[in-house]
């Protein structure tokens, strides 16, 4: 028979074994907490799975794969850990998900494995499902639809459109072209012939004297008149600036032009240096002298004005040499 003192060591031995068991287990606990706000969702939305965990700071967690194909589909996952004053940690973890297949899904059939101290505690996850559905909504017959009628096609565009269509793209046309030679009209319709100069002196002249000048002894009024007369006459027949001119300069061109004799240069010089004592020097000649003058001055447009057949050659020429 045994010593009743061995009976009572194996007894504490067994009550130490088990106290530590004790304490190893409350050492291993895991907190779990799954949330998901919504338990169904159209197919391709994004619903947000929120998993949390608290367990001592020397422990390990291993979450479970999420996700399964078209099923489950993970877009994104976060997580936080905290350390607690309990010394514990809480860790967040965040699985934005989504679902490309309609039916009701199940999030993961695998366990949390809680691992410390080389031991590992197996803990099963919370069933977890998702319900995907159609943003169709549902049909309200299982019943397979006939067949549309088959539309037909627009066959070719009638012909009265391509004739309309003609139409105003020649009515476009024609306006374009109208509006161009409207533009140049100028150019189309050949100008009048120029009237020639002797014809534009005699009708100064006639005018000239139905002013009365010669009556009213107004010579310089007279002569500044004539004057210009006849300088406008040798600016259009002899291609000279003779208005701006001095009487010299007018003088010593005239004096080189072939069409010029003797006789009609001096009256020419005779006459325009007359003008000037009359403009600048103030002389008063009497009504004969200035009666003179004037005749002078028609007998010179006179003996020098462009014949017609002269004034035609003269105005092929330029275009002649153009072309």
């Amino acid at each position: 028979m045994r010593h009743p003192s061995h009976i009572l060591n194996r007894l504490a031995v067994a009550g130490l074994y088990l106290l530590c068991i004790s304490a190893t287990i409350h050492a291993m606990e895991l907190n779990l907490d799954v949330s998901l706000p919504h338990e169904s969702i159209m197919i391709g939305d994004q619903v947000e799975l929120s998993i949390t965990t608290i367990c001592p700071s020397n422990g390990v967690v291993e979450l479970p794969e999420i996700g399964h194909e078209k099923d489950i589909v993970v877009l994104k996952r976060d997580w936080e850990s905290t350390p607690l004053a309990d010394g514990n940690v809480l860790t967040e973890t965040i699985y934005t998900l989504t679902s490309f297949r309609l039916g009701e899904h199940v999030l993961t059939t695998n366990p949390v494995v809680y691992r410390m101290g080389g031991k590992a505690l197996t803990n099963a996850f919370p069933e977890t499902t998702i319900r995907v559905v159609s943003s169709l909504g549902q049909i309200s017959s299982s019943e397979i639809a006939d067949i549309k009628k088959v539309h037909k096609l627009p066959g070719r565009i009638p012909p009265w459109i391509w004739i309309v269509l003609g139409s105003a793209v020649v009515a476009f046309l024609v306006g374009l072209v109208t509006s161009k030679l409207w533009k140049n009209r100028e150019t189309l319709v050949p100008k009048a012939p120029p009237v020639p100069p002797h014809v534009v002196a005699f009708k100064a002249l006639d005018a000239l004297m139905r002013k009365g000048l010669l009556e009213k002894d107004e010579c310089n009024p007279f002569y500044t008149e004539l004057s210009m007369i006849l300088r406008t006459y040798l600016e259009g027949r002899f291609q000279l600036n003779a208005p701006d001119e001095t009487t010299e300069e007018i003088v010593e061109e005239m004096s080189k032009s072939p069409e010029l004799d003797g006789n009609q240069r001096n009256i020419l010089q005779e006459f325009m240096r007359q003008a000037d004592m009359v403009k600048f020097a103030k002389g008063h000649p009497d009504r004969t002298t200035m009666e003179s003058a004037f005749n002078t001055t028609r007998q010179f447009v006179e003996q020098t004005k462009q014949t017609e057949e002269l004034a035609t050659r003269e105005r092929r020429e330029p275009k002649e040499g153009e072309g």
